[in-house]
């Protein structure tokens, strides 16, 4: 059963960049950050639990650096001008 649970959070993790919006996704957990509110991010090698499939991260901070997460796309560069576009943030 927690197997499968991990497969779970394995498989469908992914992250998705909007016109306005950063939407990640890991199994049953969903969080959408808005651009606008993304105020720094930063390469980070942190084992905390997050929705990250690999060590080589990145941290992203927002709402006025109350709040974080770590994330690993596998192309780095397209996600960071991803976020970019069209925000006044990263």
């Amino acid at each position: 059963m927690l197997g499968g649970f991990f497969l779970w959070l394995l498989l469908s993790t992914k992250y998705t960049v909007t016109g306005d919006a950063l939407v990640v996704q890991s199994g049953p957990f969903k969080w959408r950050i808005v651009k606008n509110e993304i105020t720094k991010i930063v390469p980070s090698k942190s084992i905390i639990s997050s929705p990250a499939l690999s060590l080589d991260r990145l941290r992203i901070d927002y709402a006025r650096g109350r709040n974080s997460i770590l994330i690993s796309p596998r192309d780095k560069d397209g996600f960071l001008k991803a976020v970019a576009a069209g925000s006044n943030a990263a």
